[in-house]
């Protein structure tokens, strides 16, 4: 049987550590469609552990035209420090020097641990 990992993702009455596995298996062959379906989960899923799982994923899915809108709505929308810090980290990981400004004016953030999580995002889009 070949699972829908798009609609695992999505379900809220599935389990959490299978919206967490769905999304990892959604990371690796990513079309628009899976983009947009785990962007859908990093805004709207009630757990912030599965929401940093999926803007994980989002990072790896090599795709930041698409995974860049969702990425950045979270780190200006999620209440999660976590969630904003694995967001950020994403965004490097997508790799595209346009999210340079974006990233910058996360450096003095109030949140210490935001504002270092964007200073590790830039190291790691200018290494």
């Amino acid at each position: 049987m070949v699972k829908d990992y798009k609609k695992i993702v999505l379900d809220l009455k599935a389990r959490k550590e299978d919206r967490i596995q769905a999304a990892f298996q959604l990371e690796n062959n990513a079309d628009d469609v899976t983009v947009d379906v785990l962007g859908k989960a990093l805004l709207n899923d009630p757990s912030s552990i599965v929401r940093h799982e999926c803007a994980f994923s989002l990072g790896e899915t090599g795709h930041p035209d698409k995974a860049g809108p969702y990425l950045m709505q979270a780190i200006q929308t999620d209440k999660s420090i976590f969630v904003v810090h694995e967001s950020l980290l994403a965004l490097a990981t997508l790799g595209n020097i346009k999210f340079i400004p974006f990233i910058k004016k996360y450096l003095h953030h109030e949140n210490p641990e935001i504002a270092e999580s964007a200073a590790i995002a830039l190291e790691r889009l200018h290494s």
